[in-house]
């Protein structure tokens, strides 16, 4: 993997310094696993006349693709926990992990094939 290649997978100028410079500090983040998206079932609201559609429901996905999910999970769990020395904490619905890490730690991170991309984890106002 390039260099360019893992600083696409750090959201942010803050996360992409803290790699390139292999800070100490953590910084608490939002690793996204990259799997399929959930397909969102769509319905015409009460009232529509014309077209538009709103989203309904979460389609529910197949076994074999749950099975993948739970093992790329599981597997990235366990990689996570080797490179960060403490357990991420998984966010099934958003299927990502929350975790603190260093710049170093960001660095070996985004060389997982299993993650699609590293954000800071702030909280919402």
């Amino acid at each position: 993997m390039s260099g360019s290649d893992l600083l696409d997978k750090l959201q942010g100028e803050e996360l992409r310094r803290m790699a390139s410079e292999n800070l100490e500090g953590k910084a608490s983040v939002i690793i996204e696993l990259d799997v399929p998206s959930q397909k969102v079932g769509l319905r015409k609201p009460p009232g529509a006349d014309a077209g538009g559609l709103a989203p309904d429901r979460v389609m529910p996905e197949s076994p074999r693709d749950l099975s993948a999910l739970e093992r790329k999970a599981a597997q990235t769990h366990a990689f996570l926990e080797t490179v960060l020395g403490s357990p991420p904490r998984w966010l099934r619905a958003s299927r990502a992990f929350a975790a603190e890490a260093t710049g170093a730690q960001l660095s070996v991170i985004a060389r997982s094939p299993h993650v699609k991309a590293i954000r800071l984890n702030r909280r919402l106002k």
